[in-house]
């Protein structure tokens, strides 16, 4: 019962912030494609918000989670991140989906790379006089993108997968060490008296 419950929570959990996520992606996606400076600057913005959001949200699941455990038990760093990375393993099969129904299915992954180097060439022009170098970068940027080859739907999932996972691994150092305590046997309220 106790397993059912871990599976279920790090499932509904794991479905907030995987919606978040994919609701950032479209949202960022959106942005880029628009090539406009102003939204370039609010993408950044809305990055670093996304981030800070992502990190306290598994934060909060984790130390929530954490008080299920007593005092007399403890609650180990090993507890701590195979939870986090259970929520992060959910969240990133949800945005992994969403990214690959949304580049695959809604844009058309070559419209979307048509758009996308479309929306460069366009900021480009705006900022004025580009130094030569930049520019033979930035075009050789542009023919890579639109000579490589489409992404399978499944690789698009594992992406979404595997960038969910890495940051909760990277969080999850953090968050469980921070939540991570000893057992205390003997600290229960019987021996305080």
């Amino acid at each position: 019962m106790e397993k059912n419950k871990f599976w279920d929570e790090t499932a509904r959990y794991g479905a907030i912030l995987g919606g978040i996520l994919a609701l950032s992606f479209i949202l960022e996606t959106s942005m880029s494609l628009s090539g406009r400076m102003s939204l370039y600057t609010l993408l950044g913005l809305e990055w670093i918000v996304v981030v800070v959001l992502h990190y306290y949200l598994l934060h909060r699941f984790t130390r929530q989670y954490s008080t299920r455990y007593s005092a007399e038990e403890g609650f180990s760093f090993g507890q701590g991140y195979a939870y986090l990375m259970a929520v992060s393993g959910f969240a990133g099969a949800i945005v992994g989906v969403v990214q690959a129904v949304y580049l695959h299915l809604v844009m058309g992954y070559e419209n979307y790379t048509e758009r996308m180097s479309a929306a460069i060439t366009e900021l480009l022009a705006s900022g004025g006089e580009v130094p030569a170098q930049m520019e033979g970068m930035i075009e050789q940027l542009i023919d890579q993108m639109q000579s490589a080859a489409t992404p399978s739907v499944l690789s698009t999932v594992w992406g979404g997968i595997f960038t969910s996972l890495l940051f909760g691994a990277f969080f999850g150092l953090i968050i469980a060490g921070v939540l991570s305590r000893a057992p205390r046997p003997f600290d229960t309220s019987d021996n305080l008296e």
